[in-house]
């Protein structure tokens, strides 16, 4: 099963969390000043020394994508469900990406840096992603030449992320907080600390269905361990905030509370067409109505795995042809309702 299907710790509050590591060769230019050889020659080096690693009979746990080999429905559907950043789908040269099957851990070559190692878990689990994204890292460091400055780390293309080249950053569902107009305030104080909060697509995006991006800005001076730890200790800080807004909410109007969770279900178990936008709303909805005790009968992961496959690219992925916007709602909806009936349906 797909690590984002799962159930995981504090799943009510925290949907997942990321490690991701960046890496750079020695005496090469950073991917966005390598001519076409150069950048040839890095992905090679790279690729082979992650073959190396694994003994032929290993090697089916991964698949290689090379992502000008891809169509754009292709590429956008990896880019939904986070495997790629949008810098991976804008024009470049051997741009690739390698990932293990489950779908927890890969690599993006030739992406800001020459190598971006991103390790991704269910739940408020960032001790997990960080074995796994520091094991593949360490064992690629013994067998690449990478670019190191004894007085300032890893370099990197960003210099905010030289220095360990660790990012660390949870996806949490905010609806207290933000219902009750508490985020904008906690944003400050978290710019702040030196974190970086962000809309669920990452930099420049907005915030859509309650979800929000927390991440660490700072690598330099700090030891990896730190970032972690710092960024663990904030996380459970915001779980408690987060819980307490959603009892405020209840206190202030139950009833109203529970009219929005049933009538969005409804919808959702009825549609015929439904847009990206407003699904996205009522299942951000209905994932609140499930955390409050609101609707007993349907467990957070039926909500996850409509998640990842209700985006556009994704819907025209899963149907196996390009479909106009009229035919993604009815596929969206049908896909929501068969979801959400057959998890009910498990459940009795």
């Amino acid at each position: 099963m797909a690590w984002y299907i799962e159930a995981g710790p504090q799943e009510n509050v925290v949907l997942s969390s990321r490690v991701r590591i960046a890496r750079n060769l020695q005496e090469l230019p950073f991917p966005n000043r390598l001519n076409p050889e150069q950048a040839a020659a890095v992905e090679k080096q790279i690729e082979g020394c992650f073959l190396s690693l694994y003994p032929s009979q290993s090697r089916a746990d991964w698949n290689i994508v090379r992502l000008a080999e891809l169509e754009d429905m292709q590429r956008l559907a990896l880019a939904e469900k986070h495997f790629l950043s949008r810098r991976m789908l804008e024009p470049g040269y051997n741009k690739t990406l390698i990932i293990s099957k489950d779908e927890s851990l890969s690599m993006m070559i030739l992406e800001e840096d020459h190598l971006r190692i991103q390790a991704m878990s269910a739940g408020l689990d960032l001790e997990q992603a960080y074995r796994s994204a520091s094991d593949l890292t360490c064992k690629l460091e013994a067998k690449l030449p990478l670019a190191w400055d004894d007085q300032f780390g890893f370099l990197t293309a960003c210099p905010t992320n030289t220095g360990t080249g660790l990012r660390a950053s949870v996806m949490l569902f905010l609806p207290g907080l933000i219902r009750t107009d508490q985020l904008r305030y906690l944003t400050d104080i978290l710019g702040k600390a030196g974190y970086a909060v962000r809309g669920s697509n990452g930099e420049g995006s907005k915030v859509e269905g309650y979800r929000v991006q927390i991440s660490n800005q700072m690598t330099l001076g700090l030891a990896e361990s730190e970032i972690l730890q710092d960024l663990n200790h904030l996380v459970k800080d915001l779980i408690q905030k987060e819980q307490e807004a959603r009892r405020q909410l209840q206190r202030a109007d139950s009833t109203g509370l529970e009219d929005q969770v049933w009538r969005a279900k409804g919808i959702l178990e009825n549609a015929r067409r439904i847009s990206f936008e407003e699904a996205c709303g009522l299942l951000a909805e209905l994932r609140l109505g499930i955390g409050l005790g609101i609707i007993e009968q349907l467990p957070l992961t039926a909500l996850n795995r409509i998640d990842a496959n209700i985006g556009p690219a994704s819907l025209q992925q899963i149907s196996g042809k390009p479909l106009s916007a009229a035919e993604r709602d009815q596929v969206r909806a049908r896909l929501i309702r068969d979801e959400l009936l057959g998890a009910e349906r498990h459940s009795k």
